[in-house]
């Protein structure tokens, strides 16, 4: 957090690491099939140098070639050449300049955004609800949003610092060879410009931070008022006069933070606009010195009055350069330090996986689970086994730990403490990929991308897919229903926010969906993580049946928090303050009279009196 001066508890960045690093990890976007892009970045810097400086050499010759009375033919070979070299160059100047901040931009922001999709789908699952990771993404998104973020720019500012740099030397080298008194006066007037921008740059630095949390407190409050979902609470809750005055009051703080950037923005370009009136009026002033006592010829004089004027030039794109690479850097870091965040998973070489057809045991040993920064573990010191095609129930108030154990099972999460072992194995022997395959789930929010019901299904692309197990799947969980009545059957596409003329399945029928999904994966392991919340018992209950009767020999693990659903499974593992209470089958649970017990007799009780009050009602409507 920073505080009234600007200053942040954030650590400290190291600039000259950063921008090595930055500027290593922006080329090596550029390697292997992009290799022919460096030759373009080389042929941009040297056009962009040569031909300024082709311009400010043609005045000298010809005035060179003017006071040696030089004949028309010499007049013809010299100039001419330099004319028609200035063409061609001028031409190559637009063609490489166009593909380099086309080409180098597309290719470096492309292979960035690239590498991110790449590292959220390939890190371990548990980092994206990691607070400290959460907080790096952000920055790391915000680093590379569009394709004017200067992280996303580094390769280009790259060949501009290169390009500002060797035209600063050789501009310099010419005003040397003429006289070396100006180069001096030249480079101490850059020195304040120097202090100044680095000023500026730390002080973005210091606040960095806090102006990340004020923009994403911006945006958080601009998509909960134009959010479709949230419109319907709004409206009715009257939540529109309390939101938007949040909403004013976050958006203000976060102009007032850009504003302050702005203004030593703006105190560096003053000090810059002094600093070159002061260093070219004293090398000017030197030179027409130089120029009256006959010290230097009219054309050295015109020579070097252009290069001290274009030397300005190469100071401010090099200050720029610098400037802009060190913001670009830091941003950099931010998306290298999510590249570099470590995974617990095992990617590399694994134990073999259980046979094909059997149902794996799982045991979970000692396991202890805590969330990062939270006070207490969700799962402590949790141990059982579920033997090869047993049906597991897991029951227990909401914020037990059930959806923990299933992360945990499913090698989503790895234990704080203790081991979670499949057929015998750690889950860190397995190959995190091979071990996901284990795996049938059935989460609460059923995932549904804009592919067609079929690729919903199979979770690959059409080549791919088995369209006959896929129309088996949809026999089996009564969806062949609904596919039967759309035109395009189970090609049918799905989300309609997407595809205008898309398919919205009602809450059963993605159920259904979800439940083919897992059908056609046919994994050795079924997992159901309270995916009928949404439904009413009796609807629950007859999924469950349902699920119980097609996945016959697969170990299975059902979680649910309405205890009717749990009566055809083997055992009935309860849950309750991050331990197991109760183990046992419904029976054995009812007989000892405890939490179990208590609970399904008072959800039963509530089933029954609601069942009786429609059932009197009914009766009263039929007398009257």
């Amino acid at each position: 957090m920073a505080d009234k001066k600007g200053k942040s508890d954030a650590p400290k960045i190291r600039l000259i690491p950063t921008i090595i690093g930055s500027a290593r990890f922006g080329l090596s976007l550029l390697r292997g099939d992009a290799a022919r892009i460096l030759y373009m970045c080389v042929a941009a810097i040297i056009v962009r140098v040569a031909l300024p400086f082709l311009m400010i050499y043609i005045p000298k010759a010809i005035l060179d070639l003017v006071a040696a009375n030089s004949t028309v033919a010499a007049f013809i070979a010299r100039v001419v050449p330099l004319v028609a070299l200035s063409i061609a160059l001028n031409y190559l100047k637009g063609v490489s300049d166009s593909l380099v901040n086309n080409a180098v931009g597309t290719t470096s922001i492309g292979k960035v955004l690239n590498k991110q999709i790449v590292k959220s789908v390939e890190m371990d699952y548990e980092l994206m609800e990691d607070p400290d990771f959460k907080k790096a993404y952000d920055k790391a998104d915000k680093a590379s949003y569009g394709n004017h973020a200067p992280a996303m720019n580094l390769p280009r500012m790259l060949v501009e610092l290169l390009t500002n740099l060797i035209g600063f030397a050789l501009y310099a080298f010419v005003i040397v060879s003429v006289n070396p008194v100006i180069l001096p006066l030249l480079i101490a007037a850059s020195v304040a410009n120097i202090l100044m921008l680095n000023r500026a740059r730390k002080y973005s630095e210091r606040t960095r931070d806090e102006r990340s949390k004020l923009s994403k407190r911006v945006g958080a409050l601009y998509d909960a008022v134009m959010d479709a979902d949230s419109a319907k609470d709004i409206r009715l809750y009257g939540a529109f006069d309390w939101l938007m005055p949040l909403y004013k009051k976050a958006f203000k703080e976060h102009q007032s933070a850009s504003r302050m950037i702005d203004t030593k923005h703006a105190q560096t370009q003053l000090v810059d606009a002094l600093m070159i009136l002061l260093r070219d009026g004293a090398a000017y002033a030197y030179l027409i010195y130089l120029a009256v006592n006959g010290q230097i010829t009219l054309g050295d004089f015109v020579y070097v009055f252009a290069a001290i004027a274009a030397m300005g030039g190469w100071v401010a794109g090099l200050l720029t350069a610098v400037s802009d690479i060190s913001k670009a850097s830091v941003e950099m870091s931010d998306i290298l330090t999510i590249f570099n965040y470590p995974d617990r998973m095992n990617a590399g070489a694994g134990v073999p996986l259980p046979l094909k057809g059997a149902a794996p045991s799982i045991e979970l040993r000692n396991v202890t689970y805590k969330y990062p920064s939270a006070e207490k573990p969700a799962l402590d010191g949790v141990n059982f086994t579920i033997k090869g095609g047993e049906r597991l129930a897991v029951v227990g108030a909401n914020g037990a730990g059930k959806t923990t154990l299933v992360k945990l099972i499913c090698g989503l999460y790895l234990p704080t403490e203790g081991d979670v072992l499949v057929d015998g194995k750690s889950v860190h022997e397995y190959n995190k990929y091979e071990y996901y395959t284990l795996f049938s789930v059935v989460f609460q929010d059923i995932f549904m991308t804009s592919a067609s019901i079929a690729g919903n299904i199979s979770q690959v692309s059409d080549e791919l897919t088995d369209f006959a197990r896929v129309d088996e799947c949809l026999k089996m969980t009564g969806l062949i229903t609904k596919t039967a009545t759309l035109k395009d059957g189970a090609n049918s596409l799905l989300v309609r926010k997407v595809n205008l003329d898309g398919v919205e399945l009602s809450g059963g029928e993605k159920q259904k969906l979800a439940m083919a999904r897992a059908l056609y994966k046919d994994a050795p392991i079924l997992i159901l993580d309270e995916p009928t919340a949404a439904l009413d018992p009796i609807a629950e209950n007859e999924v469950y049946n349902k699920y119980a009767q097609l996945t016959e020999g697969k170990t299975s693990v059902f979680i649910s928090h309405r205890l009717a659903s749990t009566r055809f499974c083997d055992r009935i593992i309860l849950l309750d303050g991050n331990k197991i209470a109760e183990v046992g089958t419904h029976d054995e649970l009812m007989a000892q009279g405890g939490i179990y017990a208590n609970m399904f007799s008072v959800q039963a009780s509530y089933y029954s009196d609601t069942s009786k009050k429609r059932s009197d009602e009914f009766s009263e409507g039929e007398t009257a």
